[in-house]
């Protein structure tokens, strides 16, 4: 789990998570900056965004997709828990 999660954070965890390249992992923080998280026409357009700019199959863009959205509801709920906690 990242302890600060900033944009930053977020791709160091996706790294870490989906095991692709920083590059790629700048263009999957870019696709799914793109349209907010919640929503599943949202969800549709984000995994077809990640088809188109990085050649992957619906299947492999949905995966993607949903490690990131972990990775980004896991920080929000720890923040929510621990709203006092230092995030440094």
């Amino acid at each position: 789990m990242v302890k600060k999660m900033n944009k930053r954070g977020f791709i160091k965890e996706l790294i870490k998570e989906t095991k692709l390249p920083e590059e790629k992992c700048v263009i999957i923080n870019d696709c799914m900056e793109e349209y907010f998280i919640i929503g599943r026409t949202n969800k549709e357009k984000t995994i077809s965004l990640l088809m188109e700019k990085l050649n992957y199959d619906y299947e492999k863009a949905d995966e993607i997709y949903n490690i990131a959205s972990k990775i980004i509801s896991t920080s929000i709920k720890d923040k929510i828990i621990h709203p006092f906690k230092s995030q440094d």
